[in-house]
């Protein structure tokens, strides 16, 4: 068990598995943890085994003790995806307000790039919801996101937001107008456009409050490496 553990944990930490569980920096802590089970498993090992000339004593491991490896062979040929449209539209209370309030204090917006400037779903929420000096107004932005599914036919774009691991995350979503494409849920899309002026709070926005965003471009495009967002407005 501490070599399939080690060796499953070190698979993890090695590739882009482990992002979909938790964020990129906890990569070298799992190697390190997988390194250290794969080193504890040979020393297990070796203590297994009897003195020369002698008769070892183990009896062995009873059958059902096998079926602690079940967890670890289901992660190894079934992997859970990483968290979508269906956790999103059972996520509990308001995800847009999910942040709550940063006190309506941003820094100024980056450059555009390309003719758009490049946002964090989940920055491009916050700031919608709770920026007092809309800095968003008339401003062409870009989001990467996934679609899941609106109201009225449309769909609302999505990100999740870890801080630690996919058992923290909180799913930002707005809602986004002008593009006429069926979109299926988790289909991964840049969307270019403005933001609708609406209303900003003083504090925590109601559930369902969702910001809206005038696309005048949306391309679909492949999953990103890592599916989620880790921007401080998102924790």
């Amino acid at each position: 068990m501490l070599a399939l553990v080690g060796a499953m944990t070190l698979w993890l930490g090695l590739t882009d598995a482990a992002l979909a569980y938790v964020r990129g920096t906890l990569r070298p802590p799992l190697v390190a943890s997988g390194a250290v089970l794969l080193v504890l498993a040979g020393a297990a090992l070796r203590g297994r085994q009897p003195a020369p000339g002698g008769h070892g004593h183990d009896h062995g491991v009873p059958r059902s003790g096998w079926l602690l490896a079940l967890p670890v062979l289901v992660l190894l040929l079934v992997a859970p995806p990483a968290l979508g449209s269906f956790a999103a539209g059972r996520q509990a209370g308001s995800a847009t307000a999910a942040g709550g309030d940063p006190g309506g204090v941003f820094p100024a917006l980056p450059e555009p790039v390309g003719g758009a400037v490049p946002l964090p779903v989940s920055e491009f929420v916050t700031r919608a919801l709770y920026d007092k000096d809309r800095t968003l107004d008339g401003a062409r932005v870009r989001l990467l996101g996934f679609a899941a599914p609106g109201n009225d036919g449309g769909y609302l774009l999505t990100r999740w937001n870890l801080f630690c691991c996919a058992a923290d995350g909180q799913a930002y979503q707005l809602e986004v107008r002008g593009d006429r494409v069926p979109r299926q849920p988790d289909q991964w899309l840049v969307v270019e456009g403005r933001w609708l002026p609406q209303r900003v709070y003083d504090g925590i926005a109601p559930s369902g409050a969702r910001p809206v965003l005038l696309a005048d471009s949306v391309t679909p495009v492949r999953p990103p490496a890592d599916p989620y967002e880790h921007n401080l407005y998102g924790l």
